[in-house]
């Protein structure tokens, strides 16, 4: 316990550096002073946690972090039920008083997206519930370009998913006015026939807008997920998809050009005034052999511990605290899943089996801090004075500035998303914001 004692106190030591560091945002030919960036966590341990999260949330603040992504899934065979509110009851009080942000990703099942009113008429009933314990941000659907969430995928999906975001922009609003309303959820590529491209997914949403002749916005923020290529998933921050229609960290201006393509000169901001993106999703799993609690073979190549470390700071000191278009960064997740390969000890697949956490698995009295966790944790007290490189300073129309943005710098990239083996899809791990029972 003493090392998370030594790494708040470090944190109150860096935190008046937090504050007084701004990273400058061109835009339009006008530099813009960017605001604070958090750092958290996707992980609903907590939220299932019998003590209501409270040693979970412990671990997060030790680590300096302040956020944590609880998923919240619909039925459509119970429309008016929030299912997991038993849950919602004894963890969302306790993060409050523990004063951790909470952010819930709402999604149905892939045929559910069919019945936007229902879903959204439930979003609002969630958004009554749970704004009382302080939680006011809502991300509308989970990787809808995929078909694990959104089934099936055609070329009218996108116009589909823009009708379900307005829809739920207004019922959320209306419930909760102090929302903040997060649309996409976006996975980084297209692994299969059955998924579709991200950026022209955006730009597809787009037209859909714009079509409808809305006059209001549809979403106050953007979330992604610029996971590596799963084909290749020990790749670096650095290393990017040569595929311009998909994204990963050092390919976040593909994401900010396809926003503006496709909302600018309407209601819908975009990052050139005002939005900005949530980066809701991402990690790398580790090398978990020498720790007794985990089971089953490793199904996915892994890391170091020492590269993981190496990776996330790089991630945060060159990318994500120099970029004023990022609010906040939820890495996936704190705590290990048991589970190498997402099925039980029966052998009966269940999702899952995620190794990126910043702590082993087993919970209190078992997990022990990976090296990453207290050795990224100054970066995350000190927030956007974290910036180690040039500020990102991004222009609409393909110009850019800074490291690995844009044409005066290309990130790396491997050329291998025609791979016919998708290691995005389920049981392969490569990510399941499912929850974790």
């Amino acid at each position: 316990m003493k090392m998370f004692v030594l790494a708040c106190a470090l944190a109150c030591a860096l935190i008046a550096l937090a504050g007084t560091a701004g990273a400058q945002s061109s835009a339009r030919g006008t530099a813009v002073t960017a605001g604070p960036i958090t750092f958290g966590v996707a992980d609903d341990t907590g939220k299932y946690a019998d003590d209501g999260g409270k040693w979970f949330d412990t671990m997060l603040k030790g680590a300096n972090m302040s956020e944590e992504r609880w998923t919240l899934s619909w039925s459509p065979d119970r429309p008016t039920t929030i299912d997991e509110l038993p849950f919602l009851v004894r963890a969302a009080p306790q993060a409050q008083a523990d004063g951790v942000k909470v952010e819930l990703a709402l999604y149905g099942r892939p045929a559910s997206a069919t019945d936007p009113v229902a879903f959204c008429n439930w979003a609002a009933l969630v958004a009554t519930t749970v704004s009382q314990w302080g939680i006011h941000d809502y991300i509308v659907w989970n990787e809808e370009n995929t078909a694990l969430y959104w089934s099936p995928q055609n070329a009218s999906t996108p116009a589909k998913y823009e009708a379900l975001l307005a829809h739920c922009y207004d019922t959320i609003h209306a419930a909760d006015p102090l929302a903040n309303v997060i649309g996409f959820g976006l996975s980084p590529r297209k692994g299969t026939k059955s998924q579709s491209a991200p950026i022209p997914f955006i730009r597809a949403v787009g037209t859909a807008y714009k079509k409808s002749g809305r006059t209001t916005p549809i979403m106050d923020m953007i979330s992604v997920h610029p996971y590596p290529n799963p084909n290749n998933p020990t790749d670096g921050p650095d290393v990017g998809y040569a595929n311009p229609d998909f994204f990963g960290i050092p390919n976040l201006d593909r994401v900010r050009q396809a926003v503006y393509d496709a909302f600018n000169g309407t209601a819908q901001p975009t990052t050139v005034d005002g939005l900005q993106l949530v980066i809701d999703e991402v990690g790398w799993q580790t090398d978990t052999q020498k720790y007794a609690q985990y089971f089953h073979d490793e199904n996915v190549s892994t890391v170091s511990e020492a590269q993981q470390t190496q990776y996330v700071k790089t991630a945060t000191e060159k990318y994500f605290a120099c970029d004023p278009t990022i609010a906040t960064v939820n890495w996936f997740g704190l705590v290990d899943e048991t589970s190498r390969d997402g099925r039980d000890k029966s052998g009966a697949a269940y999702g899952g089996g995620w190794q990126a956490g910043l702590l082993t698995a087993g919970g209190e009295a078992v997990s022990t801090p990976k090296q990453a966790y207290l050795a990224a944790s100054t970066d995350w007290a000190l927030g956007r004075a974290a910036c180690k490189g040039p500020q990102i300073n991004w222009k609409p129309n393909g110009a850019a500035t800074g490291a690995g943005r844009g044409k005066p710098s290309q990130p790396q990239t491997r050329n291998h998303e025609k791979n016919q083996k998708d290691k995005n899809q389920k049981p392969d791990k490569t990510k399941t914001p499912k929850p974790r029972h």
